[in-house]
């Protein structure tokens, strides 16, 4: 036997809907007897549970009979047009979203259908006869020889986007693609609502990117012409046969044999066909070299080289399957051994400072470098910079008082005697460098009699000669340390410093300079540097995951090369790659479904398979093993008349009261009930259903279309009545009870 997929499309509106649901239903005396319509008795009653203020709280118990009598339809929801929008041959549809369009003169209702081979059907969605079924692009978003069913199809109007979901992740296609059309014949040609021709800007565009709505033109009367180009291909191979050939060197006979390039032959810029058309058999011929070519330059002007000389195996070349040259087609050799290049002039490194010519105050220090392999290199050999800027500290030193010397004899025999020594100071690097400076006198009295000593007051002498007081010495104190500077690094162990000044209070009148440095160093920043993350190298790819159905290769990485310090950039990106493998079909898989069980007490029954393969892998059996379902057919007892009833016994013609009582404990449970009502409908998917208007019903819209009350079967079980399920739309009631078992 034969299984042919094909698919549809066809579109319902809520006007039609509406009255199927608003018409009469079908009703059926009892299980052997044929269903008839009948007009609906409650046109008041509402589905949902009773409560005292809802509009049913008026329905005596013959209207919730009525309910429980009648839950099935009589008309048919009729479609918007007899025809399908869209019928495809060996194609099952999957999922299906329409797009509004805002043509030229009219709106446009296009299709995208995704079918489970994933692939993306564009068409158009209209009542004009000469666009029914009309397909304006198959899209292939999965690679060549791969199949997999579309599982979403999802339009983000903001976006302008077409979402696809499929197994491995989400695909977004633009929903406006005019660019892809160079020509205005292919831009009107292709028929899509979306685009058109702005003969202004003399490009294809959609309808808001026109720069004039009077200049931009669309043609949408008829479907597009589908692609004819065809590529070439080889036909099959003529039979051998004898031939002549003649290449200047020799003629001979061989046997040849040719094909063409029908089959078939190149369509509409279809690529031309590609091999060999003619093949030439037991004619060969083996090549031979040529003559060496001449050797070329060598590759270098000085010092050792190489030159090289090449041939060719074309004389002749071999022909048919000949033999090729034995050899090498290439020769190599040194050349210019004996022409050593001149040493290359170059300066050689600089050499160490020399020490400074001063300890302090400022001096110069130098180095020098030496030119290689000649006296021409250009620049200095000798360079110079400044050292030791730091201030010497100041020097100070007396000389030795000369001895006492007579300057002034009075007449009476006194006499006034002097001595002298100088005072030098200076801020000099070396000591010995000190020059003589300020001179300084004592005098002293002598009286002429011997009977006192020498009376000398330097203080005295001070003030006569200069009139005031000698200038008081003051020694230097250092200042309050200053801020501490910036640090020299942001991290990993920088510094930083702090100075101060002698000048609290500054050296006077010879005083001494302050003791101590006037720079402190602080060590700062030892926390390391931040580092930012990296990734490591790919792992090797790892064995493919299956050994058929689909598998996947994986490989990994990880940021730690290096690896990010606390706070710092990790790395982005994946630390997971796959790739798919092993794609080829596995051998077996499930078994047949076995035949249904009878059902058990709980009104269910189930069937089974197995996997063929003894070892299965999670591509080759994937579902459930055990399937389970209502059941749709329940043996009742069924109640015999009075004549069929064996005249022997003393049941006679009557129901037992043990059945009467059941009936009647049945009806008085079921008045208790409280009735919650679920709606079912065996149809397409609620997505695939159209509005008035063509657009595509959402779930809710589906959800809140206004059905009426309908009683389940299950009921009818325990009365002893079966209800068949017929009808394009079926709907359930589901009663809470308490069960009570029928035999």
């Amino acid at each position: 036997d034969c299984f042919c997929a094909a698919s549809a499309v066809c579109a319902f509106n809520l006007s039609a809907i509406t009255q199927a649901f608003n018409g009469p239903f079908r009703y059926q005396e009892n299980p052997r007897s044929a269903w008839l319509p009948t007009a609906n008795p409650i046109p008041n009653f509402q589905c949902g549970t009773l409560s005292d203020d809802s509009p049913n709280e008026n329905l005596t118990e013959r209207v919730l009979q009525d309910a429980q009598r009648l839950f099935l339809m009589n008309d048919v929801v009729q479609p918007v047009t007899v025809d399908p929008y869209v019928t495809q041959d060996s194609i099952r549809f999957s999922k299906l979203v329409v797009d509004i369009v805002q043509g030229k003169d009219t709106l446009y209702h296009v299709m995208y259908i995704g079918t489970e081979y994933g692939t993306i059907l564009k068409a158009l969605s209209t009542t004009n006869r000469s666009l029914r079924s009309c397909y304006l692009e198959e899209m292939q978003i999965l690679p060549d020889g791969q199949r997999e069913a579309i599982k979403s199809l999802q339009i983000l109007h903001s976006d302008r986007s077409l979402f696809v979901g499929l197994n491995n992740g989400v695909l977004k296609i633009p929903l406006e693609r005019c660019s892809m059309y160079r020509t205005e014949g292919e831009c009107l040609g292709a028929r899509d609502p979306y685009c058109g021709w702005d003969n202004k800007q003399k490009r294809c565009t959609t309808i808001e990117d026109s720069s004039n709505m009077s200049l931009w033109t669309q043609n949408i009367t008829e479907c597009p012409v589908k692609n004819l180009t065809t590529n070439g291909r080889l036909g099959p191979w003529s039979p051998w046969q004898l031939c002549e050939h003649s290449d200047g060197d020799s003629t001979g006979s061989c046997m040849c044999r040719s094909r063409s390039c029908d089959s078939p032959r190149p369509r509409c810029g279809g690529r031309s066909c590609e091999g060999a058309r003619i093949e030439v058999a037991n004619c060969s011929r083996n090549g031979a070299w040529t003559p060496w070519s001449s050797w070329a330059p060598c590759s270098t002007s000085c010092g050792i080289g190489f030159q090289v000389r090449q041939r060719s195996c074309s004389n002749p070349a071999p022909r048919y399957g000949g033999r090729v040259c034995v050899g090498q087609s290439r020769e190599e050799r040194f050349c210019n051994e004996n022409s050593p290049c001149p040493l290359p002039i170059f300066w050689s490194s600089w050499g160490p400072w020399n020490k400074c010519s001063v300890n302090c105050g400022g001096g110069i220090h130098s180095r020098q470098r030496s030119c290689e392999n000649g006296n021409t290199c250009p620049g200095c050999s000798v360079e110079y910079k400044t050292c030791n800027p730091e201030s010497c500290p100041e020097v100070r030193r007396n000389t030795p008082w000369t001895p006492w010397m007579p300057v002034n004899i009075t007449q009476n025999g006194a006499r006034q005697e002097q001595r002298f020594r100088y005072t030098c100071r200076a801020q000099l690097s070396d000591p010995h460098e000190l020059q003589f400076g300020r001179k300084k006198t004592e005098s002293r009295f002598c009286p002429n009699d011997g009977s006192a000593m020498c009376e000398t007051d330097s203080l005295v002498d001070d003030l006569l000669k200069t009139g005031k007081t000698p200038a008081r010495i003051i020694n230097g104190g250092w200042s309050f340390w200053g801020a501490w500077s910036s640090c020299s690094r942001d991290c990993e162990l920088g510094f930083r410093i702090r100075k101060r000044t002698c000048t609290n209070p500054e050296p006077k009148n010879g005083g001494l300079p302050c003791v101590g440095s006037a720079m402190e160093y602080q060590d700062c920043n030892p926390h390391p540097c931040p580092v930012k993350g990296s990734w490591s190298c790919w792992t090797p790819w790892s064995q493919c995951s299956a050994t058929c159905g689909g598998g996947h290769y994986q490989r990994t990485r990880t940021c730690t090369n290096p690896a990010p310090s606390s706070g710092e950039d990790i790395c982005i990106g994946l630390h997971t790659e796959e790739a798919l493998c092993n794609t080829h079909p596995c051998e077996g898989g499930w078994s047949e479904w076995s035949e249904w069980s009878l059902c058990n007490e709980e009104g269910i029954q189930y069937r089974s398979r197995y996997c063929e393969v003894h070892s299965p892998d999670s591509s080759q059996c994937i579902g459930n093993s055990t399937q389970y379902q209502d059941c749709l057919y329940n043996e009742i007892p069924v109640i015999l008349p009075a004549s069929s009833i064996d005249e022997s016994t003393n049941c006679g013609g009557r129901i037992p009261l043990t059945i009467y009582l059941i009936f009647v404990l049945t009806w008085l449970l079921f008045s208790l009930c409280s009735i919650k009502q679920t709606i079912n409908l065996y149809s397409s998917h609620p997505s695939d259903s159209l509005n008035s208007t063509g657009v595509l019903l959402s779930e809710s819209d589906w959800r809140n279309v206004s059905h009426r009350p309908l009683v389940s079967s299950k009921i009818f079980v325990y009365l002893g009545v079966w209800l068949g399920h017929q009808g394009s739309f079926i709907t359930r009631e589901y009663v809470t009870c308490l069960s009570l078992p029928m035999g």
